[in-house]
């Protein structure tokens, strides 16, 4: 069976980003993000740049500079966050990669869906203040 959630390394790293700096008071720079992270700076850096460009995050440029939360942590959700890295969810009527059942539906159709409805409450739900209490 396929895997029912796919979530990007980006999204994955955008997630922890946002809840890293909202556990910092809502300001961080890329480096020291990427450190407590262990990721590469400059891969960081791109992705907090993609969240600059979405509107969750702001930027400042200098040596005091870095990157801000544009909205209050409680009001950014996980589906925010992984719809805008990687797009909208994935509509899926089937487990398998390929359809696999002979009457051309799957017989895990309405599995399929009840998992998707559960799932995207999960990310709609899940904030990133939530998620930033991890890193108290």
């Amino acid at each position: 069976m396929d895997r029912i959630l796919n979530v990007s390394d980006t999204s994955n790293a955008a997630i922890h980003a946002l809840a890293f700096a909202a556990a910092r008071g809502g300001r961080v720079t890329a480096s020291s993000c990427a450190t407590e992270l262990g990721l590469s700076p400059s891969y960081l850096a791109k992705v907090l740049q993609e969240l600059v460009r979405g509107g969750l995050l702001s930027s400042t440029r200098g040596a005091a500079g870095g990157f801000e939360l544009a909205r209050e942590a409680a009001a950014i959700s996980c589906l925010d966050v992984l719809s805008l890295v990687d797009g909208p969810l994935p509509e899926r009527s089937c487990l398998f990669r390929e359809a696999v059942c002979a009457t051309g539906g799957c017989a895990l159709k309405a599995l399929c869906a009840e998992i998707a409805i559960s799932v995207r409450r999960a990310l709609e739900s899940t904030t990133i203040a939530a998620i930033a209490a991890s890193f108290a």
